[in-house]
């Protein structure tokens, strides 16, 4: 019976691998993220192409997005799980 609740297909399972999927994208991105406003502190800025400047720039802001996308799927998978937990646990106390 527990299976059933938990286990594999159901929508809880689910939503938790919907949370390690979003949670490992996330981490993806922030390291991207972190690698370009790295590169763009150790630019030698005397040198720099302005188009090359512009296209980090263009690349900083992808990411940037992608990042707080994958935060709002995040969060919204989150509600949905507490939801998910929430019923169970008032189907449960409503038995007994």
């Amino acid at each position: 019976m527990i299976s059933g609740l938990f286990g594999t297909g159901t929508v809880t399972n689910t939503l938790r691998g919907g949370l390690d999927e979003a949670s490992a994208t996330h981490r993806t991105i922030a390291e991207r993220v972190a690698r370009g406003l790295g590169r763009s502190a150790a630019a030698d800025f005397s040198g720099a192409l302005d188009a090359s400047m512009a296209n980090m720039d263009e690349e900083l802001t992808r990411n940037m997005a992608a990042l707080a996308d994958t935060q709002l799927r995040y969060e919204a998978t989150a509600r949905l799980l507490q939801k998910s937990y929430s019923d169970l646990r008032t189907a449960i106390r409503d038995r007994g």
